[in-house]
């Protein structure tokens, strides 16, 4: 065998692990504290931001004029950020749809010290009589679900979460901009051009105003909901459009018609970004392009995250 065959021969046997190796992932699924997270990969490419030809007569004047926005890779949350990976990040729940903890077995509290006095009768000192209190702290059930969206978070305290689950990963986890946030709601290279994120029948993509707020507070459907509970976008992402607000990093501030590449927004302002609205927003407002601010120390029962991480 001559000295250029056998190279040849060990390139063509090596040639399906480099291309193995150059494959990107399609998500990267990440564990904090035993919480694991996924984040979905968003091919980069060139797409129109603001009001589009599908979002009709519903566009406000600050989603204009529309413009192209060409951007580099990503990977974002294929959820909001949970009440769960919060907890296990800063070790306290902020959000007002936290579980609730009930004393369900308080009603059988007399039983039990029934059938102690009777264990005691026959063999004195045998076990202690817990104290009501006790009772009810061992015997507490919770009722609802860590696996809803956080809420009740300001900007601010998005920053500080951030950089906690940095320091406890290693990764440089952040807010998506407003354009990623955008590209990845329209479903990026995939995009089928609907209205809202993965379809144009808002009921099936999002929690919103008709399907949950305005239900009222008796009802299970009022408030948040748990995450993936509705259908992905055609990125297989979920809850683009509502169960949460999810604030953006960018300053707020109005658009312009020329075309931009990796856009970060204005280098100041009064406001932050947020996007894709929540359980109590019309669904005029959870469409792909809406847009709103607030300053950066507010907080809402509506308003949580989405992480976004580079490759």
């Amino acid at each position: 065998m001559t000295k250029r065959l056998f190279i040849a021969l060990v390139l063509l046997m090596a040639a399906p692990a480099l291309v193995l190796a150059q494959q990107p992932q399609n998500s990267i699924t990440v564990t904090v504290k035993g919480v694991s997270f996924k984040m979905i990969r968003v091919q980069g490419g060139t797409f129109t931001m603001g009001c589009t030809s599908e979002q009709g007569s519903d566009c406000y004047d600050n989603e204009k004029p529309a413009h192209k926005v060409t951007l580099s890779t990503y990977y974002i949350g294929e959820t909001e950020v949970t009440q769960e990976l919060w907890k296990a990040v800063m070790g306290s729940n902020p959000s007002e749809f936290a579980p609730k903890e009930t004393n369900s077995a308080r009603c059988s509290y007399d039983a039990f010290v029934a059938d102690i006095n009777k264990l005691n009768a026959k063999k004195p000192g045998s076990m202690r009589v817990p104290t009501r209190q006790e009772w009810d702290a061992a015997m507490v059930t919770t009722s609802g679900s860590l696996k809803r969206p956080v809420e009740n978070v300001s900007w601010n305290d998005c920053q500080t979460f951030i950089r906690k689950l940095n320091e406890l990963t290693g990764k440089k986890f952040r807010l998506p901009t407003e354009a990623e946030w955008e590209f990845a709601a329209r479903g990026g290279t995939k995009s089928a051009g609907y209205k809202y994120s993965g379809s144009n029948d808002i009921g099936a993509v999002a929690w919103y105003k008709v399907n949950d707020y305005d239900k009222g507070k008796s009802s299970p459907d009022y408030g948040t909901h748990v995450v993936k509970t509705k259908k992905p976008n055609e990125l297989g992402i979920y809850d683009m459009s509502g169960n949460v607000w999810e604030w953006c990093s960018d300053w707020d501030g109005d658009y312009n018609s020329s075309a931009q590449t990796n856009p970060a927004g204005p280098s100041s302002g009064s406001y932050r970004v947020y996007r894709g609205h929540g359980w109590a927003s019309t669904a005029r407002f959870c469409r792909s392009s809406c847009r709103h601010g607030y300053s950066p120390d507010y907080r809402n029962g509506t308003l949580g995250l989405r992480l976004v991480l580079l490759p």
